[in-house]
């Protein structure tokens, strides 16, 4: 037997992608399994708005100044990107996996804005289980359903998409 660490490497990769994924469920997370789904809503008022500026001293003429953005391609004020974003923080730390969950990663792409007014919803759907440590991937989807046009008809879009790695830190049993 060979004491090259590249050949041991390369054995293991071969076993690994000859075993079948885990699915789950994970303990570590609370029993998670592939495939598990969650959503969480809400829906986006002024006062969202201004707390966020608030906390990150973004004041953006595209959240408060309507004249300027009415004259954008935006057309009406909109909403900051990071309440969409805050939408997911919710959605892993309330449902899914739940409390005590926090982003290793986020690869996210926002594709339209939200509006006050808006109801945002995050929705998550695991992909992947880390087989004994308390660690997933999601693929995850934000909408915000409401008029998008003056005096047209409620719709729902779809304003951001992506993938996320989420660890759970669950309460230690004390011996």
């Amino acid at each position: 037997m060979s004491s090259d660490p590249n050949k041991k490497l390369k054995r293991d990769e071969s076993a690994a992608a000859d075993s079948p994924p885990f699915l789950g469920p994970n303990e570590a997370l609370g029993g998670v399994s592939v495939g598990d789904t969650a959503t969480w809503s809400r829906t986006v008022t002024q006062e969202h708005v201004e707390m966020y500026s608030q906390v990150t001293g973004d004041r953006n003429p595209l959240h408060f100044d309507k004249s300027y953005a009415e004259s954008t391609v935006f057309k009406s004020l909109i909403t900051h990107g990071g309440i969409q974003s805050g939408a997911l923080n919710a959605l892993v730390a309330e449902r899914l996996p739940g409390p005590g969950s926090v982003f290793m990663h986020q690869n996210l792409k926002y594709s339209a804005p939200a509006r006050v007014g808006d109801v945002v919803e995050a929705k998550g759907v695991v992909t992947k289980v880390h087989k004994s440590k308390p660690i997933c991937n999601m693929d995850i989807t934000v909408t915000t359903t409401g008029v998008r046009k003056e005096g047209g008809e409620e719709e729902t879009i779809v304003v951001m998409t992506g993938d996320v790695a989420v660890f759970r830190a669950l309460p230690v049993e004390k011996k």
